[in-house]
C-alpha cells in the first residue's frame, strides 16, 4: 500500500481527552469538545476541556510549516504568558503539566503537533461600541507593553520584522496569484502598497528620533473577539499565537485593523488611545508609523489567508 502525505488533520476529541488526562492532574477525568468555530484555514485547533466544574481550553497548534514554527516559538509564547501572569496582568495562561512543563506534543499524520492547556476566559467579547471597554483595553495593552520591557526569554521566537510582515507574504502572493492572470491588477496593487508602506517604515526606523521601547514583546493580534470582559473594567486577553518581538506601533495598528475602529467612530478610537496614553504615551515616531503599519497589516493578512493548499484550495482566492 502506498503511503501518502497529509497536510491537515484534526485530533479526535476523545483521543485528546486521553492525552490531557495522562499529561495533567486536573483533579478528575477530563472531557474534550472541539470548538467548531475555530476551524479556519490559518487557525490552530481549540477544544473546550471540562474537568468537574472547571473549564480549560486546549490548543493543538497547526503543523508548523505555514508560519515556520519550531518548538522554541511555542515555548516563547507560553513562557511570556507566564511572565505576564506573574505581573498580575489579565491574560489566559498555560496550565502546568505533571512533568513540570507547559508544552506537549502528539504525532499526527502530517507530523509532530504541539499542544498546550490554558485557563478559560469568562465573560463576553469586548464591545467595540463601549468606550469604557475600549479605554480599558488600551490601558492594559500599554501595561503589557511596559511590563514586557523587562521580559528576557530563554527561547527563540521569530520576530515580526519586515521580512515576516511584508517580504514573505508578498513572496507567497506572487507565487499564488501569478497562477491566475486575471488577478494581475490585484497583485500589482498589493505589491505597490507593500513597497510604499515598507519604505515609510524604513524611513521612520532610520531617522534620529528613536523610541527606546518601541520594539519588544507584543501580542501581535489584539482583537475584540479574543478579549473577554466580565465587566467594563475586568478584561481577559487570550489567543497569543501571533505574539513575539515586534513594534508596539504595529500592535496598535493590528488592533485598529481587527476592530475597524478607525472606520467606525472617531470618539471610540479616541477612547482606545486615551486608555493607551494613560499608561504609555506614544512617541511621534510611533504615531507616524501606525498608518503604514495598517497597510502592512492588511498585506500580511492577505498573504496569510492566501493559500493554495488546504482546506480552501487553489480555486478559492479572495480579492485583494
Amino acid at each position: 500500500m502506498t503511503h501518502i502525505r497529509v497536510v491537515r488533520s484534526f485530533v479526535a476529541a476523545p483521543a485528546l481527552a486521553d492525552v490531557i488526562n495522562e499529561a495533567y492532574d486536573l483533579g478528575g477525568p477530563a472531557e474534550a469538545r472541539l470548538f467548531s468555530k475555530m476551524l479556519r484555514t490559518q487557525d490552530n485547533d481549540h477544544y473546550k476541556i471540562i474537568a468537574g466544574d472547571q473549564i480549560y481550553v486546549a490548543r493543538v497548534y497547526q503543523y508548523g510549516e505555514h508560519l515556520r514554527r519550531q518548538e522554541s516559538d511555542y515555548a516563547y509564547e507560553l513562557d511570556w504568558l507566564n511572565f505576564l501572569t506573574e505581573q498580575k496582568l489579565p491574560v489566559s495562561h498555560p496550565i502546568r503539566r505533571k512533568d513540570g512543563g507547559f508544552l506537549g506534543s502528539v504525532e499526527a499524520p502530517e507530523g509532530k503537533r504541539y499542544y498546550a492547556l490554558f485557563t478559560y476566559a469568562t465573560g463576553a467579547p469586548m464591545d467595540i461600541f463601549n468606550s469604557e471597554q475600549l479605554f480599558t483595553a488600551g490601558a492594559y495593552m500599554a501595561k503589557i507593553h511596559l511590563a514586557s520591557n523587562e521580559y528576557q526569554s530563554p527561547h527563540d521566537r521569530q520576530a515580526m520584522d519586515l521580512g515576516f510582515l511584508v517580504d514573505r507574504p508578498i513572496a507567497r502572493l506572487k507565487r499564488i496569484l501569478s497562477l491566475k492572470p486575471e488577478r494581475a491588477d490585484d497583485l500589482d496593487l498589493l505589491i505597490t502598497s507593500a513597497e510604499e508602506a515598507r519604505a515609510e517604515i524604513v524611513e521612520i526606523i532610520n531617522n534620529p528620533y528613536t523610541t527606546p521601547d518601541g520594539w519588544g514583546p507584543i501580542g501581535g493580534d489584539f482583537h475584540s473577539t479574543n478579549t473577554f470582559f466580565v465587566n467594563d473594567n475586568a478584561p481577559t486577553f487570550f489567543n497569543f499565537d501571533l505574539c513575539g518581538p515586534g513594534w508596539r506601533a504595529y500592535d496598535i495598528a493590528a488592533f485598529l485593523q481587527n476592530t475597524d475602529l478607525i472606520n467606525t467612530s472617531e470618539t471610540l478610537t479616541e477612547a482606545f488611545f486615551a486608555g493607551y496614553y494613560s499608561e504609555r504615551p506614544l512617541s511621534p515616531n510611533e504615531h507616524n508609523a501606525i498608518s503604514p503599519f495598517l497597510t502592512i497589516r492588511r498585506i500580511w493578512l492577505t498573504g496569510t489567508f492566501t493559500r493554495d493548499d488546504i482546506p480552501v484550495g487553489y480555486s478559492f482566492l479572495a480579492p485583494a
